[in-house]
């Protein structure tokens, strides 16, 4: 079970990915026996592995309120509605930290494929999209999905009406191109340059408490938007109870006042679960060096060795509309070392073999202007 634990949080693979590589070898990876065992398959299935990754028992604590009642159709509770036992009970196969490390990957890749190129199980599929699963919405949260216009690529955030923010127009379109060019940049500056290190320490050396203290007042503000929001559609629903004999246009208008506060409640709900798992860290500028300096152009890269490379170092871009710019954050661990140092070399130097050794990802792109949010 720990191995699960430990791809699923270095590699961020998903469900079937998992069980195809255990599949490999099932000498060593005992697939699970059903309690009636005519029901086995005798392999890992996409079920199987989301069991395992999703049960908090492996932590060595009883947990109560995984789901709802029968009344609420038997749903999966969110995990802040979890009852923990107050001590573990039997022995632990993973920590808690761990654990909750696979729920994030798992929120983080939610309907995105683990593997490279297009998506076989659609047949209309005729291309794949480099930076898919990395590009979300600044200001809806959606992760944005690519399309192809007139030979260029795009990513697109296009909710349905009723699940806009205010303020999110019909459809955004972000092109491709600039995005690698500036991801290009990035990591040659900030992640394989040779003044990395000096430049992160830099930063932190201007940090103060201001961050933590802008944190927690974001975390205020969003809680009183929510809790305004609450009140809101109480007050709606409020009018629609004190008429006396409602009218179809007056229920409608109704509907359609709650849809749209349903929306932004959901968005800023979203927004806090954000902020909560973002809470600030002590940086630590040693890991910068265990990865390699050099140059690299991820848009050379074969499709496969450039997403190892991001999810390797854990990548997520956020598109900011208001300042027509893309925010991007890595996250280096030492849990993820090896991973990490293997992708780094692959993509720069092309030491892997096979597709991956494509030596002409070594190119120095110049400037773009496009700036990061946040160092590595």
């Amino acid at each position: 079970m720990q191995v699960i634990f430990e791809i699923r949080v270095s590699e961020r693979l998903g469900y079937q990915a998992i069980a195809d590589r255990l599949n490999v070898d099932l000498k060593q990876y005992l697939p699970p026996v059903a309690t009636a065992k005519h029901r086995s398959v005798g392999k890992w299935t996409y079920s199987s592995v989301r069991e395992v990754l999703t049960n908090p028992k492996y932590t060595g604590y009883m947990v109560w309120n995984r789901k709802a009642t029968t009344s609420a159709g038997g749903r999966n509770n969110p995990p802040e509605a979890w009852i923990w036992s107050g001590a573990p009970t039997h022995p632990a196969l993973v920590s808690v930290e761990v654990f909750t490390d696979a729920q994030r990957v798992a929120r983080d890749r939610q309907g995105s494929r683990s593997n490279s190129g297009p998506n076989t199980a659609h047949s209309d599929t005729r291309r794949s999209y480099a930076l898919r699963s990395y590009m979300t919405c600044g200001l809806c949260g959606r992760r944005m999905f690519g399309k192809e216009s007139r030979g260029r690529i795009y990513y697109i955030c296009r909710p349905a009406r009723a699940y806009r923010p205010e303020g999110h127009p019909a459809s955004i379109w972000v092109r491709e191109e600039p995005l690698l060019a500036g991801l290009t940049e990035f990591f040659n500056r900030e992640v394989f340059g040779p003044h990395r290190r000096e430049r992160l320490r830099a930063m932190i050396a201007r940090l103060d408490d201001s961050h933590l203290i802008e944190h927690r007042e974001r975390l205020v503000a969003v809680e009183r938007q929510i809790a305004e929001l609450k009140r809101r559609k109480e007050r709606v629903l409020d009018s629609l109870e004190a008429a006396e004999e409602p009218t179809p246009a007056f229920v409608n208008s109704i509907n359609e006042r709650t849809t749209r506060i349903s929306a932004d409640l959901e968005a800023k709900q979203a927004a806090l679960r954000e902020l909560r798992e973002a809470t600030p860290v002590a940086p630590c500028p040693e890991l910068l060096e265990q990865c390699p300096t050099g140059t690299v152009d991820l848009e050379l890269l074969p499709e496969a060795v450039l997403r190892r490379l991001l999810d390797a170092f854990a990548v997520q871009m956020r598109h900011d509309q208001e300042g027509n710019r893309v925010d991007v954050q890595v996250t280096i661990t030492p849990e993820m070392a090896d991973m990490r140092l293997r992708a780094a070399h692959v993509a720069i130097a092309g030491d892997g073999g096979g597709a991956d050794g494509d030596l002409a990802a070594m190119r120095v792109v110049p400037p773009t202007g496009f700036e990061p949010a946040l160092p590595p």
